[in-house]
């Protein structure tokens, strides 16, 4: 066992002195780099929301969302279907409200240079890459039948790089979801 004078002896070394900044700079790094989502609910619940549990999925097809492979718009329906399902809701007929998706996709470019001298006697080159960053607002809206707004949001995250995408896509719903109130 360690004294508290031995304790006390390696608290004011050196070495864990010089340590303590470093591990606080990658705490703070680490926090930075992380996106965190932000639902946004744009219609808070109305009240004949409150008795309404069977649900139709309805996908909208964004003018924007032309980029959205059959993957992905089946991977939202099934990510929707999942999470209303675990507040309550069910996918049935007669459907007593419509839940209306969507997908808004941005695509913006990222240019990289890189000014390196080649190996060679060729002279000095630059090599620009050009990639596409994806952004997308996942919005879900549920209606009654006569299409009167009974909640709605909306949640932005990032889709890229591409192999991360699904993954993040799942999040979005994820955050959404949890905003939509429970069915009783």
């Amino acid at each position: 066992m360690l004294s508290v004078a031995s304790m006390l002896t390696f608290a004011r070394s050196p070495w864990l002195m010089r340590i303590f900044p470093v591990l606080l700079v990658c705490l703070a790094l680490a926090t930075c780099s992380s996106h965190l989502l932000l639902p946004q609910v744009t219609t808070p619940a109305q009240p004949g929301l409150r008795d309404l549990s069977s649900v139709q999925l309805i996908a909208v097809s964004a003018s924007n969302d032309s980029q959205a492979s059959a993957e992905r718009a089946a991977l939202l329906t099934s990510l929707l279907r999942d999470g209303l399902s675990l507040r309550g809701y069910r996918e049935g007929s007669p459907a007593q409200l419509r839940a209306y998706y969507w997908l808004g996709l941005r695509s913006e470019p990222v240019e990289l240079s890189t000014d390196l001298p080649p190996p060679g006697l060729l002279g000095p080159y630059q090599s620009v890459h050009r990639l596409q960053e994806e952004h997308a607002t996942l919005h879900l809206r549920l209606t009654d039948l006569h299409d009167q707004v009974l909640w709605e949001g909306q949640v932005d995250t990032d889709l890229s790089p591409a192999w991360n995408s699904d993954e993040q896509l799942h999040k979005a719903s994820n955050a959404l979801l949890q905003q939509v109130p429970m069915a009783r």
